[in-house]
C-alpha cells in the first residue's frame, strides 16, 4: 500500500509539472513510463486491501488470486521501469531535431498551439532561451530562426527579438537578443538533463517496488501453506 502510494505521487507530480515537455520530445516513452506507474500504483493499492482481506479471511483461493494479480503487476512495472531507461538513451538522438523544426513553428503570443505553449513554458521554467548549435555563438541566437518574430534578418544578433518567456519580467515585444534580462541557459541541455534524471527516478522508483512487492508475495505464499 505505501509503494502504491509512492508511485502515484511520482506519477501524479510528473503528470502535473513535466508535461509541459511532451510536445518537444516528441517521444511518447516518457509519458506512457508515468501512464504505467499510474495505473499500477492504483491497481497496487486495490490489490493491497484485498490481499489483506485475504490473509485476515484465511481464504487460500483469495491468497491465490492475490498472488497471481501481483505476478501480472509486477511484469507490468518492470516493463514501466524498463522503458524509462531505453527512453534516457533514445532521447537525445530525436530531441534535437524535434527541438529545431519546433523553433521554427513557434508564433509568438498563440498559447493555443502547443508547440508554442510548450517552449514558453519550457523557457520559463528552465530558465533558458533556445538552444546552443554550430551555427551560434549563444543559445538564443537560434530565435534569429523564427520567421514569424524576425521576418527580416536583424542588422546584428543583438537585434533579435526573442519570445518573452526568454526574458525575465519582460512584457509584450520586449524582449531581445543581448540585453541584460534575456536567459542564457541553453534549452536542449538542460531539457536533457530534466527529463533524463527524471526518467531515471521513475525507472528505479519502478524496479525498487517490484523487489518489495517480491516479498508480500512470498509472505502470502507462507500464509497459503499454513491454511489447512
Amino acid at each position: 500500500m505505501v509503494c502504491g502510494l509512492v508511485l502515484l505521487a511520482l506519477g501524479i507530480w510528473t503528470m502535473n509539472d513535466k508535461s509541459f515537455l511532451e510536445e518537444l520530445l516528441r517521444n511518447r516513452l516518457y509519458m506512457d513510463t508515468t501512464y504505467i506507474i499510474l495505473i499500477s500504483s492504483t491497481a497496487m493499492m486495490l490489490l493491497s486491501c484485498f490481499g489483506c482481506f485475504a490473509a485476515m479471511k484465511e481464504i487460500k483461493c483469495f491468497l491465490l488470486t492475490y498472488n497471481v494479480l501481483m505476478l501480472l503487476l509486477l511484469v507490468v512495472l518492470m516493463v514501466g521501469g524498463t522503458l524509462a531507461y531505453i527512453f534516457r538513451e533514445q532521447v537525445e538522438w530525436t530531441m534535437k531535431a524535434e527541438m529545431m523544426a519546433d523553433l521554427r513553428n513557434y508564433i509568438p503570443g498563440d498559447s493555443s498551439d502547443s508547440v508554442t505553449r510548450s517552449w514558453d513554458e519550457a523557457q520559463s521554467q528552465l530558465q533558458c532561451c533556445g538552444f546552443l548549435t554550430e551555427q551560434v555563438d549563444a543559445p538564443w541566437q537560434m530565435w534569429r530562426y523564427n520567421k514569424a518574430l524576425n521576418p527580416m534578418p536583424p542588422d546584428s544578433r543583438e537585434g533579435t527579438v526573442l519570445p518573452n518567456s526568454c526574458c525575465s519580467g519582460a512584457h509584450q515585444g520586449e524582449c531581445q537578443g543581448g540585453t541584460s534580462n534575456v536567459y542564457t541557459g541553453d534549452c536542449l541541455a538542460l531539457s536533457l538533463k530534466y527529463v533524463q534524471d527524471h526518467a531515471a527516478t521513475l525507472g528505479a522508483a519502478a524496479i525498487a517496488v517490484t523487489c518489495l512487492m517480491t516479498l508480500g508475495m512470498a509472505s502470502s505464499m507462507a500464509l497459503f501453506k499454513t491454511i489447512v
